[in-house]
């Protein structure tokens, strides 16, 4: 079986198990940073967010859709691209229910091409699945208007990926390695090496810890 038919089925597994598998809290769409003490770095990009006009969003890797349904929420007209057919038409469900549109895309986004240009693109814990990381790096680059922002979180090798997870393929990255060398060149609204960090978020796993990169950082150039 592929790496990509792998992952594919895990999450599909994964997804179908629960109602929700993430964002479980009442408040998961909520446009109020206090609202998300267990993410900061949802908490930064509302932040951010809040300073900026609304327009385009991409969300690489949407889950089961929270954040592109807040996306959506704020006003942002917005694409997102899940590999799990079942995640996708779990976004679908939820965006209907909160009363907004999102455009999803079933499949593996080194398969995809990007709608135009977008202002804000998202991509949280997608890169640590992938060994070569630098399409994916490029793709969004290229598809982020100039003063637009990429939002990208994966898990750091500063600890090792905890043996629950290896379920499937996994390519952590060092906090001086291809993401943050990818992102020299763009200023930062936002970085931070989440070190050791208990994890919370899963509701089937035993208790565990990671690492991750967290940055937010906005592409040269004089929005449009």
């Amino acid at each position: 079986m592929s790496e990509q038919m792998t992952l594919t089925k895990y999450f599909d597994d994964m997804y179908g198990r629960h109602d929700r598998f993430w964002w479980t809290g009442a408040q998961r769409y909520s446009p109020d940073p206090s609202d998300h003490p267990a993410s900061l770095l949802a908490q930064q990009t509302l932040r951010v967010l809040a300073h900026r006009p609304e327009g385009r969003a991409l969300d690489i890797g949407a889950g089961e859709g929270a954040d592109a349904i807040r996306l959506a929420l704020l006003g942002y007209e917005v694409d997102a691209v899940e590999l799990s057919p079942v995640g996708a038409e779990k976004i679908k469900t939820f965006a209907r229910e909160a009363g907004v549109k999102v455009r999803v895309t079933a499949g593996d986004v080194r398969d995809y091409t990007p709608d135009g240009l977008y202002d804000v693109i998202i991509c949280n814990g997608v890169l640590h699945y992938l060994a070569d990381k630098d399409p994916v790096i490029s793709l969004m680059q290229q598809a982020t208007c100039d003063g637009g922002i990429n939002v990208v979180s994966l898990w750091s090798s500063y600890t090792p990926v905890p043996e629950c997870h290896r379920f499937v393929p996994v390519y952590d990255d060092t906090e001086d390695g291809v993401v943050t060398r990818g992102y020299q060149p763009w200023p930062k609204e936002f970085i931070y090496f989440d070190r050791d960090k208990a994890e919370a978020s899963h509701p089937d796993l035993p208790a565990h810890r990671h690492s991750h990169i967290k940055l937010i950082a906005r592409k040269p150039g004089l929005p449009r």
